[in-house]
């Protein structure tokens, strides 16, 4: 997105490579011109799938005077269930102005962000790239989502686990979009200013005109969560459970308002309006233990919504502790939002 400024300098940093495929250095200054890195003024792409939110009635949030709500992105009609619909929406239409629309992302074995984008790119009849933190051996033998990403037509491109700690890294990326004809690259997650701001219209103009007492959602790149912060312009307190271990999702939350409003301080003040529950993992990211998954056989009993291992659920489970723990919840009008990853519970079943 390019603006003309009248006493701008733009910095510019470019790589380049020689014949042998060493990556080096070169800094252009462009004076009079002025990139603009947020996107906070983007349109809601059409058509987006819509979502319903009900009451889901709940013994334990019954026996807590809790009002629960869900926003059901598990059921939306779309090759992208969950927030993964959202997150791509930008990143889908900035794709489309490449000479050569492609998408080119990364992941793991059982990545809901890969299904979600070798769907919606087999949808669109647009070319998908997997980066993939694996062997070749081990892709040889692929998981269901994997073997799913292949039948999308995605192409899968295995690198070591070192190499994939490199995927943000300019040189690197550089390289795979030389390597793969200039494709649009989605950070993995789907996050970033594209899919921070793609994630602000799960907030709807009904969330504004009568707010909840608290909104609740799980958080892994803290995307989903930086957009709704954005979406609920502080009306609610948002809730947010880090699946991750040993990480502040509060920092990374702050981080991605930033990628989408180029401004520290504003950002700051936005991620002041959310709580993160950094306990919430449960042993580690993708640990799922014998009790989340009796939790999910029970929650499914009771309220016929089935839940994923690595998020939801941890997120359930930690949101029925602080309603356990404060007689402050008692009464308080909650949303739930499920953001979906019900592919990855084949992982564990």
């Amino acid at each position: 997105m390019l603006a003309t400024a009248l006493t701008t300098m733009t910095t510019l940093e470019v790589v380049l490579f020689s014949k042998n495929n060493v990556p080096f250095f070169a800094v252009v200054k462009v004076p009079r011109l002025q990139i603009a890195p947020h996107v906070a003024n983007l349109p809601r792409m059409k058509p987006m799938p819509d979502f319903k939110t009900e009451y889901v009635p709940c013994s334990e949030a019954e026996r807590a005077g809790v009002e629960l709500w869900i926003r059901r992105l598990d059921m939306i009609d779309s090759p992208a269930p969950g927030n993964k619909a959202w997150k791509l929406m930008y990143h889908v239409e900035r794709a489309n102005l490449q000479p050569k629309p492609a998408l080119l992302t990364f992941g793991g074995a059982w990545s809901n962000h890969l299904h979600a984008t070798a769907a919606i790119g087999a949808s669109l009849g647009m070319r998908t790239i997997g980066v993939i933190r694996t062997t070749e051996a081990e892709l040889a033998r692929p998981t269901p989502t994997l073997q799913d990403c292949k039948n999308f037509g995605m192409e899968l491109f295995p690198v070591s686990r070192s190499e994939y700690k490199e995927k943000d890294e300019p040189f690197f990326k550089a390289w795979l979009c030389n390597r793969f004809d200039n494709p649009w690259v989605v950070p993995e997650g789907g996050g970033g200013p594209l899919g921070v701001m793609g994630c602000k219209h799960l907030v709807e103009n009904t969330d504004i005109k009568k707010p909840w007492d608290a909104v609740v959602v799980s958080a892994g790149t803290g995307a989903t969560a930086a957009g709704i912060l954005l979406g609920l312009k502080g009306t609610a307190p948002l809730y947010v459970a880090n699946a991750l271990k040993g990480f502040d999702m509060r920092q990374n939350i702050e981080r991605q308002l930033n990628l989408a409003l180029n401004d520290s301080e504003w950002s700051s003040e936005i991620a002041g309006g959310c709580k993160v529950w950094n306990d919430a993992h449960l042993g580690g990211f993708g640990q799922i233990s014998k009790s989340t998954q009796s939790f999910i056989e029970k929650w499914n009993a009771e309220t016929g919504i089935l839940l994923d291992g690595v998020y939801t659920a941890k997120t359930l489970i930690r949101l029925q502790l602080a309603w356990r723990k404060s007689p402050a919840w008692k009464n308080r009008r909650v949303l739930f939002v499920h953001t979906g990853g019900l592919q990855g519970n084949r992982s564990w079943q």
